[in-house]
């Protein structure tokens, strides 16, 4: 079958470009013919609240895209609109994340020939900070596809207040491949410089506010009260002050316990992170749902999160990883619990998840009539 993948991709980075990375591949593998169209403008700079957009790691990149989308220019919508009509694609496949690609997305599924089945695939309903005509602009974009597919059955539900009638199904957020396999804890701790005799609390990802950072500040006051061989690492590049995050760690006295490094980690070092560590830590105080739930499936490290919509489907306490409330109390408690659990059972459970969680799972159940 002849697909077209509309999405950022490599050079982009970030998680909507790996997954449409990892679903080209996967669609490949399967025998189709994919075509990716990518954007040359996707963000203007002035918007852009991280420190970069482009990647320089071609790991895992099987085939190129072209880069047509200009965010900002419909001229350049009125061309892809023609390159993917000449192509005549089966299905096109475009991925929804944030109000702000809704008006170029829409406007170029509205222009395909009406053969064309097209599918969107929603990370987020509506964005984590709230923004004017936010619903409007979902609406805009369902109304220009024929079916969409949503990763939680919170964004499901979310889409349904939006449109009841429109079809959809909700799927899962495949387990990536693409940052390779665990390695062992004590190799992985020697690779990025961690003492082998602490266990390590991994809070990983963009820094932003509705993640709850804060609330696992908080909550290291009581954990390294009860075992001072505890550190957190708090890894990945902030979209806000990271300041007040350390400022708070001085007021809570737990500065000397964790270790910031507020960069983007690039592909070839994650799997240190996550196989360093003891426990993965989201403490978020809303999600859509979250990429570093199956980040952390795949390398096989447990989760402890946040007990909310959008990340409890994900996990059964005490089987595959561990809730808590979203309160430093209730994090301090559930992941001192957690470090004295048997965590080899918690292992194979994630390992069964990995085969339930496929790309080849995910990728049947999209595209299928």
């Amino acid at each position: 079958m002849k697909i077209v993948v509309i999405g950022p991709y490599f050079p982009f980075r970030g998680g909507i470009a790996d997954t449409n990375q990892e679903l080209c591949n996967a669609l490949i593998k399967s025998g189709h013919s994919v075509e990716i169209i990518n954007f040359k403008l996707q963000y203007p700079k002035i918007l852009f609240p991280g420190k970069s957009q482009f990647s320089d790691n071609t790991s895992g990149i099987v085939t190129d895209s072209k880069k047509i989308i200009n965010s900002i220019n419909p001229i350049s919508w009125f061309n892809c609109i023609r390159i993917i009509n000449k192509i005549k694609p089966s299905i096109v496949i475009s991925s929804y994340w944030t109000s702000f690609m809704s008006p170029c997305l829409s406007f170029i599924n509205k222009g395909l020939n009406k053969r064309i089945t097209k599918i969107g695939i929603i990370h987020n309903a509506f964005p984590h900070e709230k923004i004017l005509l936010q619903k409007k602009f979902l609406k805009f974009y369902l109304n220009n596809v024929d079916k969409y597919i949503s990763l939680s059955k919170n964004v499901y539900e979310q889409i349904k207040t939006i449109n009841s009638k429109k079809t959809g199904i909700n799927l899962f957020h495949p387990i990536p491949i693409k940052f390779g396999k665990p390695i062992d804890i004590n190799i992985a701790k020697e690779k990025i410089g961690l003492k082998s005799d602490f266990k390590y609390l991994l809070f990983f990802g963009i820094i932003r506010k509705y993640k709850g950072l804060d609330i696992l500040i908080k909550a290291m006051k009581e954990i390294v009260k009860q075992d001072n061989k505890i550190r957190l690492l708090v890894v990945g590049e902030n979209y806000e002050s990271a300041e007040k995050y350390k400022n708070l760690a001085i007021k809570e006295d737990v500065i000397e316990s964790i270790q910031f490094r507020n960069d983007f980690i690039n592909d070839n070092e994650i799997k240190f992170w996550f196989s360093s560590a003891s426990l993965i830590i989201q403490p978020y105080k809303s999600a859509s749902q979250s990429g570093i739930t199956p980040l952390a499936i795949q390398f096989e490290t447990p989760t402890v999160c946040s007990n909310i919509k959008g990340m409890s489907e994900f996990v059964t306490d005490c089987k595959d990883g561990f809730l808590s409330n979203p309160d430093p109390d209730d994090f301090a408690n559930k992941i001192l619990f957690a470090l004295k659990f048997d965590l080899d059972l918690i292992k194979k459970e994630l390992r069964k998840k990995k085969n339930q969680y496929s790309w080849d799972n995910f990728t049947n159940k999209l595209i299928q009539k």
